[in-house]
This record gives structure tokens, C-alpha cells and sequence, in this order.
């Protein structure tokens, strides 16, 4: 444990209990390397505390049970854990791994126990796991845990769940999807916080080109985008809380579309060259019968006018099948707020020009 737990402390500040009825033997609260400014203009490394632990129980096997040469053509260790304490790794909200010594290669090898267990199997872990008191599982030999692996455990993440829910999801915030609106944030934020957005809704470019303040995606997305637009929503209520509040149609995507990205503030016209650009995507797309998804970061609402939406008028592409898809601020705002991992990693570069809270 000693050995372990100095290769843990290189990546961070170790935690334990002081009692283990847990089933864990220690943990590791996250710690990110970085350079701070001294007064004298100097730069010192420092340690940023993260908001994620990563906890672990430990086995060992002695050389006498695994030689140096059996653990070289092995493809696991195999040890055996308590259904109990296997259940309670496996629902916990911060990750569990099973770490095992190999004393006669002076090797920690060391799996998620959530892998394991969906590795293994699946949708019928908790089934298999009743009238059994020990289960034996097999961690990978080649799952080394070393001062890479571990440095690359920041991908973990923690998370609040026992918040408000937004139609059962847990949303890591207390912030209304549907009665809360972004300020309007930089270019640059923007547009990641956009891509991002598409990236969890499996979105696969296949060309981009950049005209003027316009970015024009050809791509596939695998995942249907569904939103409301906050605009629509009833924020108050006509009688008494008991009475339910109108809500927005909901509105979605989903396969090849054209998406354009329009990171201009205020949209009055477009130049010669954005308009030529325009007109060949929407061209294109009546050929393919595709959908138009336009993204703008003006403060034109999403579906009540505005220059982006005559446009579209202008060149029928409402009345078409595929048709054309407009999303403001506030729209936006809806896709951030219920895609939670998107949320956290953009929330401190954020402003709100109004939030409402859940509960």
C-alpha cells in the first residue's frame, strides 16, 4: 500500500478512510500541475485542486502464486471480490478501480470496476450477482497502472445527482432549461460551446469553409438534436402553481444537414461574399434535400423573425422537406443546459442575461 500510494501522490493529495467498511482501501483527489507568477515576476509550479476523486481497493498475488513468466503470457489476473462490495464500486458516483500487485514483476495492474463489470456483463450484472456472496473477476494484465495512467485519470469526472432533475435527468445544476437564457458570449467561446454541442450528439463533419464571420459545415448527425426555445416557454403562472405552464414545440435534426455557423453580434445584411456562399449552401442542400441548421449568435430570437429566417423564406427552403432550422441564444442555451458534461466544462467562461432555478 505504501508503494502504491507514492506512486498515487504524484498526481495528487491521497484521501482514505479512517475505518474501511467501504470495501476501498484509499483514494486520490485530483491535482493538476500548472505555473503561477511570483512577485518578483518568477514563475513556481503550483498544484490546481480538481473537483474529482478517484478511489480504489487493492489485492496483491505473490510471486509464489504467479511467476514472472506466467504473468508475460497471462491475459489477466483473476481475483476474487464480495457481490456486495463489487455492487457498491460499481453504482458509486466517483470511480472505483480494482488495483492487483503482482509481487513478482513489482506491477499494479488496475481496471474501472464500471468497465469491468459492463465488460463482463452487461445489462445482466444485477441479476447475475443474486444467491451469490463472491464473484471472481479478471483484471487485464496489460491495464498497467503507472504514472502515465494515472496522470490521465483527470478524465474522470464527479458529479451532484440528487439535484433537481429535468424530466428524470439528473442535470449536475439547478439552472431551468426552459426558462433560462445565455449572454451573449464571445466569438470564440461560441463557437467551441456550438461544436461541442454537435460533438455529443455524434456529429460527423465532412468539409467546413469559413466565409466572412460565417462557417459553413457539410456533415452528418448520428444522434437526433432535439431542443425547445426558452422564448416560448410560459415563465410564470396564469392561475397557481398547481396549473401547468405552456411549454415550446419541440423542435429537432437529424442526418446529413448543412449546419452554418454565424458568429456576427448584429446581423442587419450579409457582405457579396457571405451572400454568394449562402446561396451555393442552399442550392446545394435543395439538390440534396437537405436540412439547413443555422446557429447565430445575434440577439434575434430563434424562430420569430429576423434576417436569418427571411432568408430562408426568401429561398423557400421552409416549404421543403428538409427545411431549415434557426437556433438564437435562447435555443442554445436549452442543448447547453441539458447536456450536462458540455455545461460543466464551459460553465465559469459563462454569463446569464436571466437564469431561473430548479426546486
Amino acid at each position: 500500500m505504501p508503494k502504491f500510494e507514492a506512486l498515487l501522490s504524484q498526481s495528487g493529495v491521497i484521501v482514505e478512510y479512517r475505518r474501511d467498511r467501504a470495501g476501498i482501501d484509499t483514494g486520490l483527489h485530483l491535482f493538476a500541475r500548472g505555473q503561477k507568477a511570483t512577485k518578483n515576476g518568477d514563475e513556481r509550479p503550483y498544484w490546481n485542486a480538481l473537483a474529482s476523486r478517484v478511489w480504489f481497493q487493492l489485492k496483491g498475488v505473490h510471486a509464489l502464486t504467479m511467476s514472472a513468466d506466467a504473468f508475460a503470457s497471462a491475459e489477466h489476473i483473476a481475483v476474487s471480490v464480495g457481490v456486495e462490495h463489487l455492487k457498491f464500486w460499481f453504482a458509486a458516483p466517483e470511480p472505483v478501480y480494482l488495483v492487483v500487485y503482482a509481487e513478482s514483476v513489482d506491477t499494479f495492474i488496475g481496471i474501472d470496476v464500471r468497465e469491468l463489470v459492463e465488460r463482463e456483463w452487461r445489462q445482466t450484472f444485477y441479476a447475475s450477482m443474486r444467491d451469490r456472496t463472491d464473484v471472481t473477476v479478471r483484471v487485464p494484465t496489460t491495464a498497467v497502472m503507472d504514472l502515465d495512467r494515472i496522470a490521465k485519470l483527470v478524465g474522470h469526472r464527479s458529479m451532484r445527482i440528487d439535484g433537481p432533475a429535468f424530466r428524470g435527468r439528473p442535470l449536475g445544476h439547478r439552472i431551468d432549461p426552459l426558462r433560462s437564457v445565455l449572454a451573449r458570449p464571445s466569438p470564440e467561446v461560441w463557437v467551441d460551446m456550438v461544436t461541442r454541442i454537435l460533438g455529443v450528439h455524434d456529429f460527423r463533419e465532412v468539409s467546413r469553409d469559413r466565409v466572412g464571420k460565417l462557417t459553413v459545415i457539410r456533415g452528418v448527425l448520428a444522434q437526433t438534436l432535439l431542443w425547445q426555445s426558452p422564448a416560448f416557454a410560459e415563465y410564470g403562472y396564469r392561475y397557481s402553481p398547481d396549473e401547468a405552464r405552456d411549454e415550446p414545440e419541440p423542435e429537432q435534426a437529424f442526418g446529413d444537414v448543412y449546419i452554418v455557423l454565424d458568429s456576427a453580434e448584429d446581423r442587419s445584411a450579409f457582405d457579396e461574399e457571405e451572400a454568394q456562399a449562402l446561396s451555393g449552401v442552399i442550392g446545394a442542400a435543395v439538390d440534396d434535400d437537405l436540412s439547413v441548421i443555422v446557429f447565430f449568435r445575434g440577439l434575434d430570437l430563434s424562430s420569430s423573425g429576423g434576417l436569418w429566417r427571411s432568408a430562408m423564406r426568401a429561398c423557400a427552403m421552409a416549404d421543403r422537406r428538409g427545411g431549415s432550422r434557426q437556433l438564437g441564444l435562447e435555443a442554445l442555451s436549452y442543448l447547453l443546459l441539458t447536456s450536462t458534461l458540455v455545461y460543466l466544462e464551459f460553465a465559469p467562461d459563462l454569463d446569464w442575461d436571466h437564469a431561473n432555478y430548479l426546486g
